[in-house]
């Protein structure tokens, strides 16, 4: 009889054989953190336990006790032994796969991980083995999408998120949901992400653990902020922050707290984006993740800006330290960002060359996938443009702002850009000089009335 480590490993083993996290594992009658403590020995399972752990695993329970080979469940039916043998096979082939696949994508191997998942479901196809299938086709969607390839992704979640056995299984569902709205969030489509996000989040508040309900939340709220649902984004931000605690892994809660933010930050309330955007700063260790600490410290530049001019110094100091980092990552979203920001201090210490600097470069750099960020971003930089008096470029970028926001469904943003639009000096929007129209105001660059 093995000892209860040795079950504990043998479990994790399995497990991970599957491709399988222990919340999957778990199931609707046990607990992700129950799964844990039985892999680290600190749990022993009754007869009951290894039974159901076994059978979502597709071995027997004996095999599962290390009591023989890893063989699947036997299925009722009375298959001939040959048939029986050929399915065990097919089983074996598809968990071996999906062990290797897992290890070459963490090795970032994913091209030759994507390959033999493509290869399998093409020998496979809708064969018995319906839950490793699934398995396949949600690992290469997650392949496909870190690759770059969104529409092989979504092809293949748009299938997961219509298979029969997808939606017997709450969590399933709600794992897909949740990816089709990111993945549509960051490919600058805001109605379908926002769609996908609320199914997710309806799915796993009530029902799941903390962690998942979070995880939703987190794409919901930044559905919203981009949609300009604010007061919706606001009370789900206000439901998943009270959820936060030490049992929510730290990545998961600075993302929380960086969404929820960025709605604020979106909709005017830059005292509480502040407030959670150094919340979200305190969560990260950067010797694990640079990535989000550089954005977490250029949007809390973003909201020290906006919160009073006293705080310019603060937040110069902030974009200093992001800067290098979001250089050697080399993200053009981050560096456009990072312009315009920069822009915007250089106008208020009266830095006009450098100013015009930054907002130039944010019009060359060009676009990326989710196109309603170039938008908004645009939007900032027209006003760059009016500050330095320049209308007739301000004109041409509002217009591309609004239509890009429009073509990513943040319709809010696009009404921001067209009143702007018509709050600029009429002759001087129809073409003429700027000496050739009487001067107005200084326009106030750093915020807007809300459209109407």
């Amino acid at each position: 009889m093995p000892t209860q480590p040795e079950f504990g490993r043998r479990l994790r083993e399995l497990r991970r054989r599957a491709g399988m996290s222990q919340a999957e594992l778990a199931g609707p009658d046990l607990s992700a953190s129950y799964v844990s403590l039985l892999e680290s020995g600190k749990r022993v399972p009754g007869p009951e336990v290894v039974a159901g752990l076994a059978e979502r695993l597709g071995v027997t329970p004996q095999s599962l006790r290390g009591e023989g080979a890893d063989s699947p469940a036997p299925e009722a039916g009375g298959e001939a032994t040959n048939d029986r043998s050929k399915d065990a096979a097919g089983r074996i082939d598809l968990v071996e796969l999906l062990f290797r696949a897992r290890e070459e994508e963490e090795e970032g191997a994913t091209g030759a991980a994507a390959e033999q998942l493509t290869a399998r479901l093409a020998r496979y196809g809708d064969g018995p083995h319906r839950d490793l299938l699934w398995e396949v086709r949600w690992s290469l969607a997650r392949i496909h999408g870190r690759n770059g390839r969104a529409d092989e992704s979504r092809r293949l979640l748009l299938q997961l998120f219509d298979d029969e056995y997808t939606r017997s299984s709450a969590e399933k569902l709600e794992r897909v949901a949740r990816h089709l709205a990111e993945l549509s969030l960051s490919n600058g489509s805001l109605v379908d992400g926002l769609r996908f996000a609320q199914i997710a989040w309806t799915l796993a508040e009530p029902h799941q653990e903390a962690s998942v309900a979070v995880r939703a939340g987190t794409t919901l709220v930044n559905a919203c902020a981009w949609s300009g649902y604010e007061r919706w984004g606001r009370e789900v931000a206000d439901t998943l922050i009270a959820r936060l605690s030490d049992k929510i892994p730290w990545p998961q809660r600075s993302a929380a707290y960086r969404e929820s933010a960025r709605l604020c930050l979106l909709n005017d309330d830059y005292a509480q984006a502040r407030i959670w955007f150094e919340c979200a700063l305190e969560q990260i260790d950067p010797r694990q993740d640079i990535n989000a600490w550089a954005e977490a410290q250029y949007y809390l530049a973003i909201a020290e800006f906006l919160v009073d001019q006293g705080l310019d110094e603060r937040a110069i100091e902030r974009v200093a330290r992001a800067r290098p980092v979001i250089e050697v990552l080399g993200h053009t979203s981050m560096l456009v960002h990072l312009a315009v920001l920069e822009g915007h201090l250089a106008l208020r210490r009266g830095e006009l060359d450098r100013a015009r600097l930054m907002a130039d470069a944010s019009v060359e750099a060009g676009s990326w996938p989710a196109v309603h960020e170039v938008g908004v971003n645009l939007l900032w930089t027209a006003r760059i443009y009016r500050a330095l008096g320049d209308i007739p470029t301000a004109t041409a970028v509002y217009r591309r702002a609004a239509e890009l926001c429009e073509q990513g469904g943040a319709m809010h943003f696009c009404a921001y850009a067209w009143r702007e639009i018509a709050e600029l000096p009429t002759a001087i929007r129809h073409g003429l000089s700027a000496g050739d129209a009487a001067p107005g105001p200084e326009p106030d660059i750093l915020t807007s009335q809300r459209p109407s």
